[in-house]
């Protein structure tokens, strides 16, 4: 079983990661953490064709805490690390384009069972709201994931079923 959480650099998704966690737990699977702010309209946050030569085919589809390193997203790494230690087999993603959609493409092509999400997630900026134009990320995943939804309130540690 395959669980996917929104995550991103600082502690607001800390609830999120931690239902995710405990799933993955009980469900004897690993975890998948999905960065929500890595994605912005002003660029990819991996390496693409003008990074330099073949850098674009050798980004892998999931990253561990080294790769998350060399990306600069040390605080990532160190949400892989947390779960790691508390015994579940996790990695993360950067998806290069931002919004509900991708994130669901994204665990249909990785065969995500659960996806993780805070209730009250909202598109982070003015920027991403215009390029996606999303108003309810968490509906939307809601809506078109393929998986079972957990929704959790940022300040609360127990999740309900979307």
């Amino acid at each position: 079983m395959v669980v996917l959480a929104v995550t991103a650099d600082d502690d607001r998704y800390a609830a999120v990661r931690s239902e995710a966690i405990r799933i993955a737990t009980e469900e004897k699977g690993r975890l998948i953490l999905y960065d929500w702010d890595a994605a912005t309209v002003l660029g990819d946050p991996l390496p693409s064709n003008w990074s330099g030569e073949g850098a674009a085919e050798d980004v892998p589809s999931e990253l561990d805490e080294a790769a998350l390193e060399a990306a600069g997203r040390s605080e990532i790494a160190a949400q892989v690390a947390e779960a790691r230690q508390a015994g579940v087999p996790t990695t993360a993603w950067l998806p290069s384009k931002p919004g509900a959609e991708p994130l669901t493409e994204y665990a249909r092509e990785h065969g995500v069972g659960t996806i993780v999400v805070a209730r009250d997630l909202e598109a982070a900026g003015e920027l991403e709201r215009l390029a996606t134009a999303a108003t309810d990320p968490a509906k939307d995943v809601r809506e078109q994931a393929q998986a079972r939804v957990v929704l959790v309130p940022n300040d609360a540690s127990g999740g309900t079923e979307g």
